[in-house]
């Protein structure tokens, strides 16, 4: 401890002086942490290398979405471009044949270009070596739409027996329609229709459909028997 005496007008003042020589080095950050506990180092230590990982986790992921929005098409439907679809019937059953009907029109005030129509029912399975109930059109006259006008389109398809048509409650046709806009992919515009299974239903053996095959198996026997005896009467009146 030293103490200065001020000059006239002035109070002492009083300053506090480290034991460190004048001609000895500041303490480096080495020197500090080598004075830690092991303890604090570690934990410095720890927390340097999640800080880094946390870092790093954050731009990977970052990288990632970037790249899966670059490559992920995207299939908004087409401005103006409404589908109507519906089918022959109101339902079917298993094995029947139908027709659904599609129909395009451009609601919308700038042309359009359908390129193919894909057509998807309820009942697409894999069968076999192939997938059955789906297809895509691949239009040989390229219809070009302008504002106003419409499409229409019908195709043909039959209910399988095979029981992937059995849902109570019907399915849903999909629908899309292959446009050459916006260039240059062009899009894909979404639509559907409704269709329903009639199940089969069970009839009932009625009194008389149910009593008509007894009474002939019993007529049957009466006439065998009665045959038996008129034979039988005819070899006695031979031996007489």
């Amino acid at each position: 401890m030293i103490r200065l005496v001020g000059s006239a007008g002035f109070e002492p003042a009083t300053f506090a002086v480290s034991g460190r020589r004048p001609n000895q080095a500041s303490p480096t950050l080495r020197s500090v942490l080598d004075d830690e506990p092991l303890r604090h180092r570690q934990s410095y230590s720890v927390s340097s290398f999640l800080m880094k990982m946390k870092s790093v986790t954050i731009t990977l992921l970052a990288i990632a979405i970037t790249g899966l929005a670059t490559l992920t098409p995207t299939h908004a439907a087409l401005p103006g471009l409404n589908v109507y679809a519906r089918t022959d019937r109101p339902t079917y059953a298993p094995g029947d044949t139908g027709t659904l009907f599609i129909t395009v029109r451009n609601q919308g005030t700038n042309a359009f270009t359908i390129k193919n129509i894909t057509v998807t029912y309820p009942w697409k399975l894999f069968v076999t070596d192939h997938w059955d109930g789906n297809f895509t059109t691949v239009l040989s006259n390229v219809q070009a739409l302008a504002a106003g006008q419409t499409y229409n389109t019908q195709y043909t398809f039959t209910v399988p027996s095979d029981g992937r048509a059995s849902n109570i409650f019907g399915g849903t046709i999909t629908i899309g329609i292959g446009t050459a806009e916006p260039s240059p992919q062009g899009t894909t515009s979404p639509g559907s229709a409704s269709i329903q299974y009639s199940l089969a239903t069970y009839q009932p053996l009625s009194l008389a459909t149910s009593v008509l095959p007894i009474v002939e198996i019993v007529l049957l026997g009466i006439a065998v028997v009665m045959l038996a005896l008129v034979f039988m009467g005819i070899g006695k009146l031979s031996k007489k």
